[in-house]
């Protein structure tokens, strides 16, 4: 068999080996954090190195790319730095999402604590509080300098998406191949939806910000092999070896092999490894692809901007409903037929031109937000989870964002 198929075939199955039996839906959640002083200013990177040696507890593993010190992993949740020292906590899929937040909760009163020692503060927005973009350095490791490098080449916003923007990810399971290509399709489709719910980037380059949905705007604007919506999503064969094929004839931009990255440019993965793909190696290569659903350690959702917790809170339990439960994961399917890549990359746009006046797939998103959480709210039979849902459901009824929502308040 040639290297090539070789190749896929380890990566599909993989792939293949990630599908969870079936059962309640687990969800895990990762949330990227601004570091400042306390006046606003940009910490350096042995700042945040220094505040997470004193974050971790004598149990935790060190985290280390290329011989830097990058965090620290626990039982439950990874502590990592970002490419301009965003600090990102990844937690491990949970069934009961009010664990999920105490989890993020004890993280973030820690971190503050901490912080504070230090004259330092976190901030949960998703574009940097008081600088622009190009003024932020960077952590300095290869990968970081070879991506933005080669960023600067490929969109005219990679410079933003380094150094300045921050997420909130959701993790999920899928339980067979059909099941990753509905959740996969669902998750992109909904993602213009997230991505206006979520909106929190009251600055943009130093100065108040009114325009919507500005972290999603960048991320069109980056690089189009592996930002937006995964090639040949909606076509009859996309499944895993479509997806395998993808990042596989992809430019790779950096390898990473025995702990070590360095700048490979537009050779692929194919021209870089050997025939047959190990772990490490898979883990990698999935990692470098940025799609608005991608694999990483299940189906990773990356729409959302990063959010206080109560919003966190309410946007990982409208996923929870949603993705749990197969009679409203096809109603999401049944309910947009025929859309293309395209349309989704045009819905997009759409929000961040026009906010809660978008029109989106042919339809006012005022009404298939509302849509969009009957269908959650008819799916979540405790009283205690329906609740956790009521930040959205202001939000919707208000149509107001978490931006908005939240300079009611300062």
């Amino acid at each position: 068999m040639a290297k090539a198929e070789e190749q896929k075939k380890d990566l599909a199955a993989y792939l293949q080996a990630g599908c969870k039996p079936e059962g309640k839906l687990a969800v895990g959640l990762a949330v990227e954090h601004f570091i400042t002083h306390a006046g606003g200013e940009p910490v350096t990177f042995t700042q945040v190195q220094n505040v997470m040696r004193q974050m971790q507890a004598a149990g935790d593993m060190p985290i280390l790319q290329d011989g830097q010190y990058l965090g620290f992993a626990t039982k439950q949740y990874g502590v990592t730095l970002e490419s301009a020292c965003q600090m990102e906590i990844r937690i491990a899929p949970q069934l009961d999402m009010i664990h999920l937040v105490d989890i993020y909760n004890a993280f973030y009163l820690q971190l503050s604590m901490t912080l504070a020692t230090h004259g330092l503060r976190a901030w949960t927005v998703s574009y940097h509080p008081t600088r622009r973009a190009e003024e932020l350095p960077l952590v300095p490791t290869p990968r970081n300098e070879t991506m933005d490098r080669y960023f600067r080449q490929t969109g005219a916003c990679g410079v933003q998406m380094m150094r300045a923007t921050a997420s909130t990810q959701l993790i999920i399971d899928y339980y067979s191949e059909r099941d990753f290509v509905q959740k996969m399709r669902a998750a992109c489709l909904l993602t213009p939806f997230f991505g206006l719910l979520s909106d929190n980037a009251p600055i943009y380059q130093g100065n108040r910000n009114n325009a919507c949905s500005v972290r999603t705007r960048i991320w069109q604007d980056v690089d189009t092999d592996r930002c937006g919506v995964p090639p040949r999503l909606m076509d009859p064969d996309f499944g895993f070896d479509a997806y395998a094929d993808t990042v596989l004839t992809r430019p790779l931009v950096v390898s990473c092999k025995g702990g070590h990255c360095k700048g490979v440019g537009r050779k692929t993965a194919q021209e870089i490894y050997g025939a047959r793909l190990d772990r490490c190696e898979i883990e990698h290569i999935l990692s470098m692809f940025f799609f608005d659903a991608r694999v990483n350690g299940g189906i990773e959702i990356r729409g959302a901007d990063c959010m206080p917790p109560k919003f966190i809170l309410a946007y990982a339990q409208l996923v929870r409903s949603i993705f749990g439960s197969q009679a409203a994961l096809q109603n999401v399917l049944r309910h947009y037929p025929g859309v293309t890549t395209v349309d989704i990359a045009n819905a997009k746009l759409a929000v961040c031109k026009d906010g809660f006046n978008a029109w989106v797939y042919g339809k006012p998103i005022g009404g298939e937000l509302a849509w969009l959480l009957m269908q959650a709210r008819s799916r979540t039979p405790s009283q205690e989870e329906r609740a956790l849902l009521d930040p959205i459901s202001r939000l919707i009824a208000q149509k107001k964002s978490v931006r908005e929502e939240e300079a009611d308040y300062e």
